[in-house]
């Protein structure tokens, strides 16, 4: 099923001793770039979450908010800040011999000084990795439900605008057969109005004439246009990514557009082309919110 790139998803686990929030956003972008911010500081947690998005995302800006409350995945230990520590202790040597200071420097006086342990916490990644896991799965669930169902309605969209070129590519086709016809009599008329006076090989006119319709001849570039469609088509019920290939086909549509209304003069077909190339430009703004 064909996915926008946008999209929210959430997840959270209330358990008696662990909790776990998980809130992913996800924007346009050509490639899939993830951004983590998480309330536990674990690099492995974070490798572990960005690969299984990774192998769930493949196109999008995907932003990660990991909250994670867990007393029982969590070890405390006091550490002593030597930086700290040996800073107040010159600051204290320094005010010592300033103003001739008799009493020493000694442990209960350093005990006072703020910030001279600290409590550092780890996380047990072993333990916590399920919950966190299990999680984001979730919040993965919820995102592509809501990315299947902004899919459908693109793809809703670009149908209906696909099938409204595909009946302007077959009036075009429809006056091009009357059209080529029209600029070899007209060719004609006019040549033979301007060298009325004057003896002309009548086989090199009708040649001049056939070649004239020739360079004006739009069959080729209708056919490909048709088989470019058609691809196109194929594509919206496609269960992959194919934002990138939309996107590509879509420009040789527009090219093969562009050659036709620079090969004929006809009215009726360059009326066409203008609807033509505003449905493909619309179509190409959906296409860049397609994963």
């Amino acid at each position: 099923m064909v996915r926008s790139m946008t999209g929210y998803g959430e997840g959270e686990i209330k358990k008696e001793n662990q909790g776990c929030l998980i809130e992913i956003k996800t924007l346009n972008n050509r490639f899939c770039d993830i951004n983590i911010k998480s309330s536990i500081i674990s690099l492995e947690i974070d490798q572990k979450v960005e690969k299984i998005i990774k192998e769930t995302i493949s196109r999008g800006k995907v932003s990660v908010q990991i909250k994670v409350d867990s007393h029982k995945a969590e070890e405390e230990k006091v550490v002593l800040n030597e930086n700290l520590s040996n800073s107040y202790y010159d600051a204290l040597k320094t005010m010592k011999k300033k103003y001739k200071i008799e009493e020493e420097i000694n442990l209960s006086s350093m005990l006072r000084l703020k910030d001279v342990f600290q409590v550092e916490r780890t996380v047990k990644t072993v333990e916590l990795w399920p919950l966190v896991e299990t999680t984001l799965q979730k919040a993965l669930d919820s995102l592509l439900r809501m990315r299947e169902k902004e899919g459908k309605n693109l793809i809703t969209d670009i149908q209906k605008r696909i099938k409204k070129i595909q009946k302007e590519i077959n009036r075009i086709e429809k006056y091009s057969k009357t059209s080529i016809l029209k600029y070899k009599n007209d060719f004609l008329v006019k040549l033979k109005k301007i060298t009325e006076d004057i003896n002309i090989d009548e086989g090199r006119v009708e040649l001049e004439a056939a070649i004239f319709a020739e360079k004006n001849d739009i069959n080729e570039e209708i056919i490909r246009t048709k088989s470019h469609i058609d691809q196109f088509i194929n594509l919206l019920n496609s269960n992959q990514p194919v934002g990138r290939k939309m996107d590509f086909i879509i420009q040789e549509i527009n090219r093969e557009i562009n050659t036709i209304g620079s090969k004929t003069n006809d009215l009726k077909i360059s009326s066409l082309i203008i609807i033509i190339k505003s449905e493909l430009e619309k179509i190409r703004e959906q296409v860049r919110n397609i994963e």
